[in-house]
């Protein structure tokens, strides 16, 4: 004989409900969108994201127009003979876009895959690079100048690096 749970049987009509109107379908959606870091420093950017549960064959990684795409496919697979009582882990594809400044070189993107977290780095474009200038005064050279080239050019509407965490998200189901 089973107790009676109403918790549970609100929970049950609860997602019965959210599969019958698609908000079940959301919610998973969401859960498929992986945390991500985005640090910053003189090299150039590093976004790592954690995917367990994927494998590297499974990611995709996109890099076109100042925009930096990653795709990736969790499966889920039910043993033959097998009921599920419960699927909690979100199983499927997910992608996330993120809108990188120009300042950084989307044509050198490096990616590694280690124990369920991928990790991106993006360089620094080499115009973008910091270089030493000599400054002539009255034909003598002086003292070497550290300049930075974004100092040296005019504002541009490129997305700081803080933000780049506000990044576009776009999920799959």
């Amino acid at each position: 004989m089973m107790r009676f749970d109403p918790f549970r049987e609100i929970e049950e009509l609860t997602q019965r409900m959210d599969r019958a109107f698609g908000n079940g379908i959301a919610a998973q959606t969401a859960r498929l969108a992986p945390p991500v870091d985005v640090h910053e420093d003189e090299g150039g950017l590093e976004l790592t994201l954690d995917l367990p549960g994927v494998q590297p064959a499974d990611i995709q990684i996109e890099a076109e127009n100042q925009t930096l795409t990653v795709q990736a496919k969790r499966n889920y697979t039910r043993g033959e003979g097998r009921t599920a009582h419960r699927v909690e882990r979100a199983y499927g594809t997910f992608s996330r876009t993120f809108s990188v400044p120009a300042k950084y070189d989307l044509t050198k993107v490096e990616a590694e895959f280690d124990h369920g977290t991928l990790t991106l780095r993006v360089p620094r474009s080499e115009a973008a690079q910091k270089r030493t200038v000599q400054v002539r005064t009255g034909g003598q050279l002086s003292a070497p100048k550290t300049v930075d080239a974004a100092q040296t050019t005019p504002a541009t509407s490129d997305t700081p690096a803080t933000e780049t965490q506000n990044a576009e998200v776009s999920q799959g189901a």
